[in-house]
């Protein structure tokens, strides 16, 4: 009989518990299920995302807060980096050619144009590009990058056929040396 009393008052007990709000506590049944057990995998990835906020911007930290959150829920890492990545490739803008210039390298949306920069094939002594060339449009017309200056086309035809010339005069120069003179 005094155990039928003591299962009767533990019972009493608990049903009658509160918190200190005046809450009654929920039963067991009630209770959220607890998430599942987290796989190596997943420890791995939580800990190189904690390494990864570290000196990011606050948007990049609760992004991968978020992600991090939804690894806890999962248990595994894999199914939710999957659905981030797919998530991401739907994001990506298509990457459209330049619709102004033919030599321009910009894609999609955009109103600066630029070139790739080409230098000649050797470096000088100190291993520094020789001659390094690009073009621009920043919408007050064309211009070739060329000897430090931006110029016209026009302008950077004269400079080049003053290059020219003098590439002429060395060689010619070398030619002398080779013939002893």
């Amino acid at each position: 009989m005094k155990t039928a009393t003591t299962a009767t008052n533990i019972a009493s007990a608990l049903a009658a518990a509160t918190e200190p709000t005046g809450k009654t506590l929920p039963l067991l049944a009630d209770l959220p299920p607890a998430p599942p057990a987290l796989t190596a995998h997943a420890v791995r990835v939580l800990d190189g995302i904690e390494k990864a906020k570290e000196g990011q911007d606050a948007n990049y930290c609760a992004f991968l807060d978020v992600v991090a959150r939804e690894i806890r829920k999962a248990g595994d890492a894999s199914g939710v980096l999957a659905d981030v990545l797919g998530v991401l490739e739907k994001a990506k803008t298509p990457k459209t050619s330049c619709g102004v210039h033919s030599w321009c390298v910009e894609t999609g949306d955009h109103y600066d144009h630029i070139s790739a920069c080409i230098s000649a094939t050797c470096t000088d002594a100190y291993g520094r590009e020789v001659l390094p060339v690009n073009v621009i449009d920043w919408g007050t017309g064309v211009k070739v990058g060329l000897l430090d200056e931006d110029l016209t086309p026009v302008e950077a035809r004269g400079r080049i056929a003053e290059l020219r010339a003098h590439l002429d005069t060395v060689e010619a120069l070398v030619a002398d040396v080779e013939a002893g003179r």
